[in-house]
């Protein structure tokens, strides 16, 4: 390979290769982007593959955009999330500026779209779904991607699904050369049409829209918005108007579509809040597949996306002894266990709550009549209690007795909560989707009615000529033959 494939150059005129930037040794050359040239490299202190990109001479001239590069990497350094593409280091030497992030043994999912296609509803929705992850951690950070694409979602060989560029996108986006030039405006086939009017002044809604448009794109094989220059592109975002996904794919579901569009409205204010908002109505569809069907391998299962859940814990096995041993440590320990719970089932607690008419009340209840009045919703979770009269007050969570009572109540709570919020949202989407259809039906009413009143108009005129026709052409008949005498 020529230096040029292999390793930055010194100079335009030299030949001489660079081997290291700083740790990271330079192995060969990945490929290039908008802002340099992307490297495949070794972090020799800690011997990690790792991928380096470098900034281009031209854009390396503008001290601020440098600046802000820094700040952004050590932005995004700050990351700590498993669907989002690490940063390891930022620095420069001979000459280039560089970031060092995580190199990802996979494909990109533009990639995978070259060859799929589409995708299935269960795979796209997988991968939305670890996209949103990483948005709303980004986006709790105060990073704003602003450039979501098939190209920035990267999947490793075991399916697991990363965002790349956070933070590196915005400080493109931010450098005037780059906007000049037309690469820092994002893609034009996702982008918002707010982000093509000022890119400098867009928020977290850019991220949604962008992610709508690829889940859009997933689904279908198709972009929401075409045109034949970039302009074009533009003014047919601009009107918001676009085919719905399961006209193009009937295997969507109406709430998904509901969903996606929804993500893609016009305007920003219409959008959903936030990717948390998105990931809690997706989770609840129970769309998703386990892994990614196009992957291919049992090694991938479980890891497509990784939810923030908490692992099942273990316990040590118990010591080898002989049957009639662990017979007898069994019983002994179920007996004691019994009498154990008995005792404490009965004791007496006070228990202040509220009643049935809302007034708070303390009453005398014993263990087990608490448990089944929390169960049964008829004790709050804000409740108290006390052992003694003369004792203070404390929360039901903070005794043992009801420590599994509360959490099952607290779960129960939340999954109502979830319903209840998921049947709101639906109700929501619902009324945009029936606002939508009055408003076509208005507008192609006013267009039909409009077009048949230019059609009587029209018809009015030619019949309007054709009556002055039928009076005055036999007196024009008879002036032209006494003008020229004719019998």
């Amino acid at each position: 390979m020529s230096s040029s494939e292999t390793s930055p150059q010194k100079g335009a005129s030299s030949s001489n290769k660079i081997t290291h930037l700083g740790e990271f040794r330079l192995k060969r050359k990945l490929g290039a982007g908008g802002m340099g040239d992307v490297y495949l490299a070794e972090q020799e202190s800690l011997d990690r593959k790792v991928a380096i990109k470098t900034l281009k001479k031209k854009i390396a001239n503008d001290p601020k955009f440098v600046e802000r590069f820094y700040r952004e990497a050590k932005a995004m350094a700050k990351l700590d999330h498993p669907n989002v593409v690490r940063c390891y280091a930022v620095g420069e030497d001979h000459g280039f500026h560089y970031v060092a992030i995580e190199y990802v043994d996979g494909k990109s999912m533009q990639d995978w779209m070259n060859e799929l296609k589409k995708l299935s509803v269960g795979d796209a929705t997988l991968i939305i779904l670890a996209c949103l992850d990483a948005l709303s951690h980004a986006h709790e950070s105060k990073l704003i991607h602003r450039d979501i694409k098939p190209d920035n979602i990267l999947v490793t060989s075991k399916g697991v699904v990363k965002v790349a560029d956070l933070g590196l996108a915005k400080a493109v986006d931010e450098d005037n050369s780059m906007t000049q030039s037309g690469t820092g405006l994002g893609t034009p086939l996702y982008m918002p049409p707010e982000q093509a009017r000022n890119a400098k002044h867009v928020d977290y809604r850019t991220d949604i829209y962008a992610l709508g448009g690829t889940f859009y794109h997933f689904l279908t094989g198709k972009f929401p918005f075409g045109g034949d220059s970039a302009l074009e592109l533009i003014m047919n975002k601009e009107s918001g108007k676009f085919e719905s996904v399961r006209k193009l794919n009937p295997e969507v579901p109406e709430k998904l579509d509901l969903l996606i569009e929804k993500m893609m409205a016009k305007n920003p204010d219409h959008r959903f809040k936030s990717c948390a908002e998105i990931m809690a109505l997706l989770e609840d569809m129970e769309l998703e597949s386990s892994t990614l069907s196009f992957i291919g391998s049992a090694e991938t299962a479980n890891v497509s996306r990784v939810r923030r859940k908490g692992a099942a814990s273990s316990s040590a096995p118990p010591k080898r002894s002989s049957g009639h041993e662990i017979s007898s440590a069994k019983d002994a320990e179920r007996g004691a266990s019994s009498k154990n719970k008995e005792v404490v089932e009965k004791r007496i607690w006070f228990i202040q709550h509220m009643n049935a008419a809302g007034k708070t009340m303390v009453s005398k209840m014993t263990v087990a009549q608490i448990k089944q009045g929390v169960k049964a919703g008829v004790i709050n979770t804000g409740a108290k209690v006390k052992r003694t009269a003369d004792g203070q007050f404390i929360s039901l969570a903070q005794c043992p007795e009801f420590d599994s009572v509360m959490q099952v109540r607290t779960i129960k709570d939340k999954a109502d909560a979830r319903a209840m919020n998921m049947g709101d949202k639906i109700k929501e989407i619902s009324r945009d989707y029936d606002r939508r259809d009055r408003r076509r039906f208005f507008k192609n009413l006013a267009e039909g009615t409009w077009g048949w009143i230019t059609l009587i108009i029209y018809l009015g005129i030619i019949a309007g000529i054709c009556y002055l026709g039928y009076l005055f052409i036999p007196e024009l008949w008879r002036w032209i033959a006494v003008k020229l005498n004719l019998s």
